[in-house]
């Protein structure tokens, strides 16, 4: 009976240390920092967001950047350590220069050449564009459909593969008229499969809460959707879903 009651002590105090371990090595690899690395930006994408910012907080230049196409790419400058990036197109010229480090801060050097011309510099570090000098005045206005048109241009430069949706686009619709809420705007454009829909408070600087789908003909529901938002020229991304 004693040696029957001991050995069901013993397996008792083995299931406690033995539970007692596992939970601290389950908790203990839960407060581990996490090893995986993240996405790297492509110059090419720094390049694009580089042109959202710009578009964004000096929305003067927004028609500036109808016909724009890039052509160049890297420079051997034979410079050790240091990589260096040369783009032309539709009289904008941009140069991308960072050390060849884990984790860059990329120098951006914007140019464009017709009429006055003038000049933009910034740096993207840890994939946030910030300016750092323009000779462009700040101004965040914008219309309705140059919203519409700056929303494609954040989904082209930070979800690259949506941007085989985007050719050819002759976009119809305007204000939505239906009776919503007084105080408030909403605003919906079509064209070929696309749908934006923005909607804001009728105050100064408003929040823009702005919804792109892309639903091709034929298809019963969206194979992408975005919603963000817009004030004061920085554009917040709420969710994406991509499912081509």
């Amino acid at each position: 009976m004693r040696k029957t009651l001991l050995a069901a002590i013993v397996v008792v105090l083995i299931a406690v240390i033995a539970g007692g371990y596992l939970a601290y090595s389950y908790l203990s690899s839960q407060n581990q920092p996490s090893n995986t690395p993240t996405a790297s930006l492509s110059v090419e994408q720094i390049r694009d967001q580089a042109m959202v910012y710009i578009a964004a907080n000096h929305t003067q230049t927004l028609p500036l950047m109808q016909t724009l196409h890039w052509s160049g790419g890297r420079q051997d400058t034979g410079v050790v350590g240091s990589e260096t990036y040369q783009y032309t197109g539709a009289d904008w010229e941009m140069m991308i220069q960072y050390p060849v480090v884990p984790n860059p801060t990329y120098t951006i050097n914007v140019n464009y050449t017709a009429g006055g011309g003038f000049t933009w510099a910034g740096t993207c570090i840890n994939g946030v564009i910030a300016q750092t000098s323009s000779t462009l005045a700040d101004n965040t206005t914008l219309t309705q459909e140059q919203i519409r048109d700056l929303t494609l241009q954040y989904l082209n430069a930070y979800h690259n593969q949506t941007s085989q949706y985007m050719h050819d686009l002759s976009w119809t619709g305007g204000r939505m008229n239906m009776g919503m809420m007084v105080g408030s705007e909403t605003y919906s454009y079509q064209s070929t499969g696309w749908n934006v829909t923005m909607q804001y408070p009728v105050v100064p600087n408003p929040i823009y809460t702005i919804t792109a789908q892309y639903m091709p003909m034929g298809m019963h529901s969206a194979i992408m959707t975005w919603d963000g938002t817009l004030q004061s020229g920085r554009i917040a991304e709420t969710s994406y879903t991509y499912n081509p």
